[in-house]
């Protein structure tokens, strides 16, 4: 893959348009005593002592296969080696790249479960959430104390077997779209809901604005048959309506895995296509 510029000059990766790639990798495929070591050896010293601040084990593991996830996911754009990477944090933490490519910031990272996801496009702005169809709460009682009316109903009334996978539904689509937009959980989670239509990508409500959707974001889902589920979060600006989510596993520093994403309900047949 190779590297563009825009006429501002701010490098990025040479995507086609409407293109986004999300790389999924495995904490289990990628936590073995020597591949944790050359993790390590790509971090620059900011990530080193945030590391060593981080007391559980499986948190220090998330983290460090994150940061390998990122800087090798990013030098498969550029002729950059994975630990020339510089990052800054935005107000409210969402990174961007300060070296070489100073102010990009369209890729977002997240982990769960024992997956680190990191989806990239070429510009605009892009979020991304992962959880684990296996946590053990359906998550209703936090439905009801940060879930819009609408998306409370929702759950309520679907059968007790759905909940759960819809409650993570909303829940990642919520996370891919705060992030997205930088704001983090600053932003209330009631002040926007999500409908899931029988057919097509989810569709997103201002609480405040319900009688029609918002159409400047575009949405996509899929489940793995490791059974976590993936929101993914971009603006429409960016990519129109004829946007394409390419889906591969990684192992950072080793090499490419092709991904095969499974739609996650019957209840909700949006689709993505996958190369």
């Amino acid at each position: 893959m190779m590297m563009g510029s825009d006429k501002t000059g701010l490098q990025r990766p040479d995507l086609p348009a409407g293109h986004v790639d999300l790389w999924c990798s495995y904490l289990d495929r990628t936590t073995a005593p020597a591949q944790l070591e050359q993790y390590h050896a790509l971090l620059n010293d900011k990530e080193r002592t945030h590391l060593s601040q981080l007391r559980l084990p499986r948190i220090r593991e998330e983290y460090l296969v994150a940061r390998a996830l990122v800087r090798s996911v990013l030098s498969l754009y550029a002729d950059v080696p994975p630990e020339s990477w510089d990052f800054s944090a935005e107000d409210h933490g969402k990174p961007v790249v300060k070296f070489p490519w100073n102010g990009f910031g369209t890729f977002n990272l997240s982990h769960s479960a024992g997956m680190v996801i990191c989806a990239v496009a070429r510009e605009g702005q892009i979020g991304a959430d992962v959880e684990s169809l296996d946590r053990k709460t359906t998550g209703f009682s936090l439905a009801r104390r940060f879930f819009s009316p609408a998306e409370v109903e929702l759950l309520s009334q679907a059968p007790q077997a759905r909940r759960q996978e819809l409650f993570l539904q909303i829940w990642t689509l919520k996370e891919s779209y705060i992030k997205a937009i930088g704001q983090g959980l600053s932003m209330p989670l009631d002040r926007f809901f999500f409908a899931l239509p029988s057919e097509g990508p989810p569709e997103l409500y201002f609480t405040d604005q319900a009688a029609r959707p918002q159409t400047d974001w575009q949405f996509a889902q899929l489940r793995l048959s490791s059974r976590h589920h993936i929101s993914v979060a971009i603006s429409a600006a960016t990519v129109q309506s004829n946007w394409v989510l390419h889906a591969h596993e990684i192992i950072p520093l080793q090499g490419v895995i092709s991904l095969e994403p499974m739609i996650c309900s019957e209840a909700n047949r949006w689709y993505v296509a996958n190369c």
